[in-house]
C-alpha cells in the first residue's frame, strides 16, 4: 500500500540529542523523519481505527504472535512536491564551486595520496567540488542515475526550497501556580512543509503488512501534530536496470544503522570483503555523509532508547561481486539492509551501474 502524508499544520522531528527543559534553550529538529517515526505513525493510525484491538498491542522491537501490526514492513520513503518525487540526492553527486550543476564523481585508485582511508579506491574529481548540503533528486533523475544513463543533473532542488523553517517560542509552566517558570525559556526548530511559493509538500510511504483505510487522520512527530493520509496511485518504483559489469553501487535512501559505524556487519573491517545473503563482495570505496544520531524516548518504559549512529540517506557503496548480476538484483535493490531496524525502513538500498571511464 502506497499513502500520501499532508501535514495540517507545522511538524517537529527530534534530532538523536537529549532536550531538557531548563538545561537546554534549543530542542533541534530533523527533516524528513527517521523511518522508526513514520513506523510509529502507521501502527498508530492503525490502532487509532481499530481501538477493539489495542490490547493486542506490543513492543515495537519485540511484537507478539497476535499484534496486528508485526507484520508492518516500510518498503520505501519519499517527498512529493506536485507531481514530482523527490529522494535524497546520492553523495557521489557533486557540484563545483559556484556551479549549479550536480554531477556523478569518478571512481579511480587511490595513488600517491597519503590518506586514512582504508578502501583501495576513492571518488574524486580534476576540479574543486562540494557537496550540495540537503540536495534531493527527483525520480526520473534518479532512475538515470542508476542507469548510468544520466551522469549530470541541471536542476536539483534542495529541502531549504521545499520545506520552511518556523521555529517556535516556548516557556515552561509550573503546574501548581499556573505561572511561567524562570530559566525555561526555549526554541523548537519547527518546520512546515511549503515551498517557497506556498505548495503544499507531503509524505509518501509504500509498505505492506497492515491494512489502513483508504484515508484519514493520524498524529506525526513531536507534540502529535495532525496530518491527513489517503492511498496514492501513482506508481514511485524505481527500476533495477543493470546489466552486466562486476562492480556496482548501492544508494541508501534512508539512514541505516550498522554494526560496525560506517561499516555493514557483513564487511571485515580488515580485508573490506563479506557475504551478503550467499553474495560474496568486496567494498571498493564509498561517499559518506556526517553521522545521524538515532535515538528516542520509549514512552512505555519511560526511559531514553538506545542511541545509534546511523549512516545518513544518500550514503553510497561501491562493490565488487562475484557471480551473476541478477544476484544483485534481487539481494539489494529495493531492500532494507541495516543491521538494526530494517522492518522500519531503515537502510533502504537501491542498485545501480558504474560507468566506466
Amino acid at each position: 500500500m502506497i499513502i500520501k502524508i499532508k501535514p495540517l499544520d507545522t511538524l517537529f522531528f527530534r534530532d538523536g540529542k537529549p532536550f531538557t527543559m531548563g538545561e537546554e534553550t534549543w530542542a533541534n529538529g530533523v527533516f524528513p523523519p527517521y523511518p522508526s517515526v513514520i513506523y510509529g505513525a502507521l501502527r498508530s493510525a492503525y490502532f487509532s481505527d481499530h481501538i477493539d484491538e489495542l490490547e493486542k498491542a506490543n513492543d515495537v522491537d519485540d511484537p507478539t504472535v497476535d499484534d496486528p501490526t508485526k507484520d508492518l514492513k516500510i518498503r520505501g520513503i519519499c517527498l512529493l512536491e506536485d507531481d514530482d518525487i523527490y529522494l535524497p540526492l546520492p553523495n557521489d553527486c557533486v557540484r563545483r564551486k559556484g556551479d549549479k550543476e550536480v554531477f556523478v564523481l569518478s571512481m579511480g585508485e587511490l595513488e600517491d595520496v597519503k590518506s586514512s582511508c582504508t578502501t583501495p579506491y576513492v571518488l574524486r574529481s580534476d576540479d574543486v567540488v562540494e557537496n550540495v548540503d540537503g540536495g534531493l533528486i527527483n525520480l526520473d533523475s534518479l532512475r538515470g542515475y542508476l542507469k548510468c544513463t544520466e551522469n549530470s543533473f541541471s536542476t536539483t532542488p534542495k529541502l531549504a526550497d521545499i520545506v520552511l523553517p518556523e521555529p517556535k517560542i516556548g516557556i515552561g509552566i509550573d503546574s501548581e501556580t499556573g505561572t511561567s517558570e524562570e530559566g525555561k525559556l526555549y526554541r523548537v526548530d519547527m518546520r512546515r512543509l511549503k515551498n517557497k511559493e506556498g505548495k503544499s509538500i507531503s509524505i509518501i510511504v509504500d509498505f505492506d503488512g497492515l491494512d489502513l483505510l483508504e484515508r484519514g487522520l493520524m498524529k506525526l512527530g513531536g507534540e502529535g501534530k495532525a496530518a491527513s493520509y489517503e492511498r496514492y496511485g501513482r506508481d514511485i518504483t524505481v527500476d533495477a536496470s543493470i546489466t552486466a559489469g562486476n562492480i556496482f553501487k548501492i544508494y541508501l535512501s534512508t539512514p541505516a544503522i550498522f554494526k560496525n559505524g560506517w561499516l555493514p556487519g557483513w564487511i571485515d573491517e580488515t580485508t573490506l570483503e563479506g557475504s551478503y545473503n550467499g553474495l560474496k563482495l568486496k567494498l571498493l570505496t564509498a561517499a559518506i555523509g556526517r553521522p545521524a544520531h538515532i535515538g528516542g524516548f520509549d514512552m512505555k518504559k519511560g526511559m531514553p532508547k538506545p542511541m545509534f549512529k546511523a549512516v545518513p540517506v544518500g550514503s553510497v557503496y561501491y562493490f565488487e561481486h562475484e557471480g551473476d548480476i541478477q544476484d544483485v538484483i534481487d539481494t539489494f535493490h529495493g531492500k532494507a539492509i541495516s543491521d538494526y531496524y530494517n522492518k522500519q525502513g531503515f537502510g533502504i538500498a537501491y542498485a545501480g551501474g558504474v560507468k566506466s571511464e
